[in-house]
């Protein structure tokens, strides 16, 4: 099976529009050229192993947007060059990580949508997806990098401490409303897990200055992997300590941290929030689907991924 047969046969997106794409990369290439008859339906159903009726109505769609001119009997002449393609790279250090893969798939529809196309890696060098020609780039706000800055337009989500394009949510009013939530409930002692050490940590600071400005004492950190089961099994150890200023509630950088040490608590037959709360931030779908009962900070996806496209 060649390359093109299998894109056909594994994605929901119609034949059609493949067949256009390709056509209109051929056409870029310089493959054909303006001025120039691109090859007959039969010739590229075979190429592509497609319908002939779905060359057709690929040829057809060009037509209506003026980049062929349809001949009866003679067949179709490109007649200018198609847009730019906007190529959008999405450089990511951990791709199990669910909310970048919620946001991934919701770029992935709207850049569709536009006849874009979304390039994802995983890691922190960004050279090669540079090199692979993207017109844009979006990484996470620990992979800030000036020299990708001055080869194409980078994005980043998370706050920067620089000068640069990020989308991020209002990170201080949702740490204001945790606090709240969690002073309603009766707590005054908190423990932070996060992924990042203090100073990368977005969510760190807003959420020690709501406590500073109550009465209320920030009393352990966790800086934890949440695919590491040892370690959010001692993070729930920690917080069922015998000490009078023990925490009653764990404040999690995201929802997968959270839902990690809810799973270590459950696994060790602790009850949450019989024994201690958790809290999450993002709201991921996966929330819905295994009613963990997880308290978190919504935002929406679709509109993130607007804003950075």
């Amino acid at each position: 099976m060649n390359r093109n047969e299998e894109t056909l046969k594994t994605s929901s997106v119609p034949k059609f529009t493949h067949v256009a794409d390709f056509i209109c990369d051929q056409i870029r290439s310089g493959t054909y050229k303006i001025g120039e008859y691109i090859p007959g339906e039969r010739v590229i159903a075979e190429l592509l192993k497609v319908s002939r009726p779905s060359v057709r109505r690929a040829i057809q769609h060009l037509a209506d947007i003026e980049l062929l001119e349809c001949h009866p009997s003679k067949g179709s002449v490109v007649v200018r060059m198609p847009d730019v393609r906007l190529i959008v790279g999405y450089l990511v250090e951990d791709l199990q990580d669910p909310f970048h893969m919620e946001l991934i798939q919701e770029m992935d529809r709207l850049l569709h949508e536009v006849g874009g196309v979304l390039i994802v890696a995983e890691g922190t060098d960004d050279s090669r997806m540079l090199a692979m020609g993207m017109n844009r780039i979006i990484k996470h706000n620990t992979l800030h990098s000036k020299s990708s800055e001055e080869q194409v337009p980078a994005v980043y989500i998370g706050n920067v401490h620089a000068d640069v394009d990020m989308v991020v949510s209002d990170i201080e009013s949702g740490m204001q409303l945790i606090h709240q939530h969690l002073s309603e409930l009766g707590h005054t002692r908190f423990a932070y897990a996060s992924q990042f050490e203090q100073d990368l940590d977005p969510q760190y600071g807003p959420f020690q200055e709501a406590l500073d400005q109550s009465d209320h004492h920030l009393v352990r950190t966790f800086t934890v992997n949440p695919r590491d089961e040892v370690k959010c099994a001692e993070i729930v150890s920690a917080m069922m300590d015998s000490s009078e200023d023990r925490p009653t509630a764990l404040v999690c950088y995201n929802d997968w941290i959270a839902m990690s040490v809810m799973h270590a608590a459950k696994m060790q037959g602790i009850s949450i929030p019989g024994d201690f709360s958790v809290t999450g931030y993002d709201d991921l779908f996966m929330n819905s689907v295994l009613q963990m009962g997880l308290t978190t900070i919504r935002f929406s996806r679709m509109e993130t991924a607007r804003k950075i496209l």
